[in-house]
């Protein structure tokens, strides 16, 4: 059985801190490593044509099953882009990655695992553990070992 693994975009995927966006460091080795044995989706509050477009700069948008923007789905933390992208998967094999507790909620709400990335030197770690997060990353590495630890 494949996990499914949804990130958010801005803050947990991509740095857009700066005037040039970039992946944040070790983003693109972790996606390669779930690649492998993962279902990988975005859930994003940005919109479907510039999540596109940075993804795909980055040259990482084919990673992803299926991305899930503003565009597509009533905003975070309402679980509709999750049900939208997810259907029936078994949610004991999901996980949300986020830097906010919106993206946290939502996967409580929908009855997945969450992850608070605070790579982003803005997200709130305590913020998130208070919405619930099932566990605190500091680096992508970190959230790997999460993963596989506790998500088959």
């Amino acid at each position: 059985m494949k996990r499914h693994i949804v990130f958010d975009c801005d803050g947990t995927l991509v740095d857009t801190s700066q005037l040039k966006y970039s992946l944040y460091p070790g983003i693109k080795d972790l996606l390669l490593a779930l690649a492998a044995d993962s279902v990988l989706y975005v859930w994003t509050a940005r919109d479907r044509r510039s999540t596109l477009r940075i993804l795909e700069e980055l040259g990482v948008l084919s990673l992803f099953s299926q991305i899930c923007t503003i565009d597509d789905a009533l905003p975070k933390p309402h679980v509709s882009g999750l049900v939208e992208m997810l259907h029936e998967t078994d949610k004991s094999q999901v996980c949300v990655i986020g830097d906010t507790s919106n993206d946290i909620l939502g996967a409580k709400n929908f009855g997945a695992k969450s992850i608070a990335a605070t790579w982003n030197l803005s997200a709130n770690a305590l913020i998130m553990k208070e919405a619930g997060a099932d566990y605190v990353a500091i680096n992508p590495q970190e959230c790997l070992n999460w993963l596989n630890q506790n998500i088959s």
